[in-house]
C-alpha cells in the first residue's frame, strides 16, 4: 500500500534527508525526519518506517506546521455538516503524511487534544483525497475553531445530507497511531 521507496522518496525530496548507503549502520536505510522546530502539532505513531526520533523513540513522527506544509498541501472548497455553507480549507493530504513516515496498516486511530478518538481506514486517505486542514477560509485554524488540525473529506453539498463521513471528521487532531 505504502512502499518503503516511495517513502523515501518522498522523505528525501521534502526534507533534504540523506539516505545511508549499504551497510552504513542504517537498518531501514533512511535517516530519518528532521526534528521539529516549532511547537509539535501532531505526533504520529504505530506502524510507521520512518521517525524523527532517536532509538529510544523509534516508531515516533512529530511534526510541527512547517512540516506539515512541506507535505503535499491542497486548498479545497467544501461542504461540512458542521458549518454553514461551503468553506475553504488547506492542509496537507493525509496520503502524504502516511507516505512521509512510511506507514503501514489498515486503520488508523486519530485522536483529539481532549482524548476523544475515532478509527479512520488507512484506504481512505487516497480514496477519498482526505485533507488534514490546517486553515479554513485563510485563517490558520485555532484550537477553538476546531484547529490546529481538522480531517476534512471533501463532499458536495447533496453528499452532507448523507453524512458519510462525519465520524472520520475529527477535528483539533494531535495524534494519530497506525495500526495493522
Amino acid at each position: 500500500m505504502y512502499n518503503m521507496r516511495l517513502a523515501l522518496a518522498v522523505v528525501v525530496s521534502l526534507f533534504g534527508a540523506s539516505v545511508a548507503g549499504a551497510g552504513a549502520g542504517s537498518s531501514d536505510g533512511a535517516s530519518g525526519l528532521p526534528a521539529p522546530e516549532g511547537p509539535v502539532i501532531l505526533t504520529v505513531s504505530g506502524g510507521i518506517g520512518i521517525g524523527n526520533g532517536n532509538a529510544n523513540d523509534a516508531g515516533v513522527a512529530t511534526f510541527d506546521r512547517s512540516m506539515l506544509e512541506n507535505l503535499d498541501w491542497r486548498e479545497i472548497e467544501t461542504h461540512t455538516s458542521f458549518t454553514t455553507g461551503p468553506q475553504r480549507f488547506a492542509g496537507p493530504t493525509l496520503a502524504s503524511l502516511l507516505d512521509a513516515v512510511a506507514a503501514e496498516g489498515e486503520t488508523m486511530i486519530a485522536t483529539a487534544i481532549n482524548g476523544y478518538f475515532v478509527e479512520i481506514p488507512v484506504a481512505h486517505a487516497a480514496e477519498h483525497d482526505v485533507l488534514l486542514a490546517l486553515d479554513m477560509n485563510g485563517r490558520p485554524m485555532r484550537v477553538r475553531d476546531k484547529g490546529p488540525i481538522w480531517v476534512v473529506y471533501p463532499l458536495s453539498e447533496q453528499e452532507i445530507l448523507e453524512k458519510p463521513f462525519d465520524t472520520e471528521m475529527i477535528w483539533q487532531l494531535s495524534r494519530i497511531e497506525v495500526q495493522s
